[in-house]
């Protein structure tokens, strides 16, 4: 996060709607793909999103500062997002068009296909930590508290889900 990147967020805190504006103009992207990321479904990455928002725009008054806007937002965008996939069920499917929603802009484009694919193949607890732990950059404790799960269950999960998401590419 930038220097003017938290200047922004301490304009929002300070009132200005306009500064809000930029803020969701700014972080719409990331926010629509990292949800994307967990639903894997165009329309439930856009619900989500407008989601994160509405709930950013109800409840960043309670920031004390805007240093610590960053980790609260991925908490936020997470929270919504995982209870997107539990109160609805979501049965994820690799939409067909996944090329077109790719997130690296990685010269390696084949490599995040496959591993977008992959990660489709995975089952849903094992995304789940994945996204959690190597995509949001959550530590194991935190996401113990996310998930309301015991640690040594974070760790057996993050172990098991990299192996299987191994396994998975090697056939690719």
């Amino acid at each position: 996060m930038t220097e003017l990147d938290i200047s922004l967020i301490e304009q929002v805190l300070a009132g200005d709607p306009e500064a809000f504006n930029r803020l969701v103009l700014s972080y719409s992207s990331y926010v629509y793909r990292t949800a994307f990321a967990f639903l894997h479904d165009r329309a439930e990455a856009e619900d989500a999103s407008q989601e994160v928002f509405l709930k950013v725009y109800r409840s960043i008054h309670r920031l004390k500062d805007g240093h610590t806007f960053p980790a609260w937002f991925k908490k936020v965008i997470t929270s919504v997002c995982l209870d997107r996939i539990k109160t609805k069920k979501l049965d994820i499917v690799p939409d067909s068009s996944i090329e077109s929603m790719i997130i690296s802009t990685s010269e390696h484009l084949d490599y995040d296909i496959g591993l977008r694919e992959a990660l489709h193949k995975l089952r849903p607890e094992e995304r789940e930590i994945i996204l959690l732990v190597d995509w949001q950059g959550y530590n194991y404790q935190e996401v113990a508290a996310i998930l309301k799960i015991p640690l040594g269950t974070v760790k057996s999960r993050i172990h098991g889900a990299r192996n299987h998401l191994k396994i998975i590419m090697s056939e690719e």
